[in-house]
């Protein structure tokens, strides 16, 4: 037995002036449905089966005898979301609406209503028809007397042909709603990415101003620490000049403890200089605009150990090879001057000795500059690198507390880091890291081109 789908009702219109036409449309589309039943009947008692799906048809009729009442049913039936799928329309019924104006009526409340013209007579030419009508394949004409077979394909087809075209618009109102959806989370998202792009540029205003405020405020402090330095300069040649006056006039004269102090005082004076001194250099670090050339650190550094002129007790090594680096030339100076100078002072071994060596380290070469020297206790690794934070490790060599601070600033400029290993006793390592030939320099002001 074949399985039956029931579909939904097909609901047809008839709007004709003539009773016996509605009487003829319910006998052809009734005997329709019959001979679907009848099939079904006949396979169940013959015992024939088959496994594919038919369609049962089935016909809902209303009919209307003049076009107004037509009208009026086609809008209750929408008002009811009942609509009709087809409507056969007599071209004569007089005394109201013709088919024509039936159909302009119909089409004006349901656009989507197939329509047959139902006519004996040539009223209208088909030109005509479709002049006021406009051409559309929601019509098609049906020629009187009746044929049962074309009344009953034109109502299979043509209700199908609803039901399709209702599916699609469905499926299609689906599609934009989908799309709709969508282009309101692309226009949220756009939004939000002109708000994102709107605060970034707010941001990029505030960070410039701030720049612009960092760069004109080192201006100031440069400008501030060389006049500073020049005023305090000034009386403090004049104070030691003074007191070398009164030793070179007055020493005969002076008793062994205020010849010491004299001396003290032009030491003190010595040190204030240098503080002074390094004070600057430090407001100086990332200030210079100087060139940023390729540096070649096996012929650089030997003519550093040489500017430090070490003791003959210290002896100064370089264990290998050094690489080139991109870089102010007066800026690893002052690194490399200032960490074997340090190492200098502070020996307290018969035989010093300070070993310079370099390592690969990633993107970056690490540096390290090692003393058999006194060392440091661990407590005090950070706080050396601190302004005016030196060590007293002997009570006859006063450090200014700016040296470490100057090369940690000067190594921090370049991307690299610094840090210290040591032990009391046996001496003290300092390693510092600085960016390879491809690397940049941090500072906004300086630079570094790759080669």
């Amino acid at each position: 037995m074949s399985e039956v789908i029931k579909q939904n009702v097909h609901r047809i219109l008839v709007i004709d002036d003539n009773p016996n036409i509605h009487k003829d449309f319910l006998t052809i589309l009734t005997e329709e449905q019959d001979n679907t039943k009848l099939d079904e009947l006949h396979a169940e008692v013959f015992g024939e089966t088959n496994n594919k799906s038919v369609e049962k048809i089935s016909y809902e009729l209303d009919f209307a005898s003049q076009g107004q009442e037509g009208y009026e049913k086609v809008k209750e039936a929408l008002s009811q979301n009942r609509p009709y799928e087809l409507a056969f329309v007599d071209m004569r019924m007089p005394p109201g609406w013709d088919g024509l104006k039936t159909i302009e009526s119909i089409w004006e409340v349901d656009k989507n209503i197939q329509v047959v013209i139902c006519t004996a007579y040539s009223d209208y030419s088909w030109g005509e028809i479709t002049q006021r009508l406009g051409k559309s394949e929601n019509l098609l004409i049906l020629k009187k007397p009746f044929d049962c077979a074309e009344v009953s394909q034109l109502a299979s087809a043509l209700t199908e042909k609803w039901n399709l075209a209702k599916k699609a618009s469905m499926k299609l109102e689906e599609l934009e709603q989908l799309v709709q959806e969508r282009a309101k989370e692309l226009i949220e998202k756009n939004n939000q990415l002109k708000l994102e792009i709107a605060e970034r540029e707010q941001m990029e205003l505030k960070l410039a101003e701030m720049i612009r405020k960092v760069e004109s405020a080192n201006k100031e402090l440069k400008e501030f620490a060389s006049i500073v330095s020049h005023d305090l300069k000034a009386p403090l040649r004049g104070v030691k000049t003074l007191a070398q006056w009164i030793m070179e006039d007055c020493g005969d004269r002076l008793d062994t403890k205020a010849t010491e102090q004299m001396n003290l005082l032009m030491n003190r004076v010595d040190r204030i200089y240098s503080l002074i001194d390094g004070v600057l250099k430090y407001s100086k670090v990332g200030q210079d605009s100087g060139e940023h050339i390729p540096l070649n650190l096996d012929t650089f550094i030997p003519e550093v150990i040489n500017m430090v002129v070490p003791p003959e007790h210290i002896k100064v090594t370089i264990e290998n090879q050094l690489p080139s680096i991109i870089c102010e030339e007066t800026h690893i100076m002052q690194v490399f001057q200032n960490l074997i100078s340090n190492a200098i002072k502070y020996n307290d071994k018969q035989q010093g000795w300070i070993k310079i060596s370099c390592t690969e380290e990633g993107d970056f070469w690490k540096f390290s500059v090692a003393d058999n020297g006194p060392g440091i206790a661990e407590e005090h690794f950070e706080r050396i690198f601190r302004m005016f934070h030196a060590l007293k490790q002997n009570e006859n060599i006063h450090g200014t507390g700016v040296g470490l601070t100057v090369v940690k600033k000067v190594v921090e400029l370049y991307g690299g880091r610094i840090w210290i290993e040591s032990e009391v006793g046996k001496g003290s390592t300092f390693f510092f890291t600085f960016p390879k030939m491809k690397s940049a320099i941090k500072n906004e002001e300086l630079v570094t081109h790759s080669v």
